[in-house]
């Protein structure tokens, strides 16, 4: 008898449990913790609001030059051909956001990530073309 009271409690849990899950979510990306060793493109304006959070790392990897004169908030230069000896100033668990002029060497530069072992690499799509076009705050040089 208490085997049979066990079973049904389990069997009762399964169903309210089990099936609280809702089906229609079924087409949603899913959250940046499940996205794992590929390469995942984000829209300049989703971008934006990630690469606010606390632990997020933001790259250009354009020339120190293209990067002096005008760049996305927040990101940090670490050119293309220099990233592959300076990995070790990116967090491996951490979300890494790739921007360059039009998306191409930070396509470039994420597929290097993901070959190096980091785990959530978005590149920015079209670049700091798209970034600026979208209206969203690039830092330039004071003016002299």
């Amino acid at each position: 008898m208490k085997q049979i009271s066990l079973l049904m409690v389990i069997a009762l849990a399964v169903v309210l449990f089990g099936c609280a899950r809702d089906m229609t979510k079924l087409d949603t990306p899913p959250p940046e913790t499940a996205i794992k060793a590929a390469v995942n493109e984000i829209a300049p304006n989703d971008a934006l609001q990630k690469t606010q959070a606390a632990y997020s790392q933001f790259v250009d990897v354009r020339t120190p030059e293209e990067y002096a004169a005008g760049h996305a908030a927040r990101a940090i230069n670490i050119p293309l051909n220099e990233l592959p000896e300076r990995l070790d100033r990116l967090e491996k668990n951490e979300p890494v956001y790739v921007i360059c002029q039009t998306g191409r060497r930070s396509k470039e530069a994420s597929e290097i990530l993901v070959k190096n072992g980091y785990n959530w690499v978005f590149n920015v799509s079209g670049g700091t073309a798209a970034w600026e076009s979208a209206g969203l705050p690039i830092e330039k040089p004071a003016a002299k």
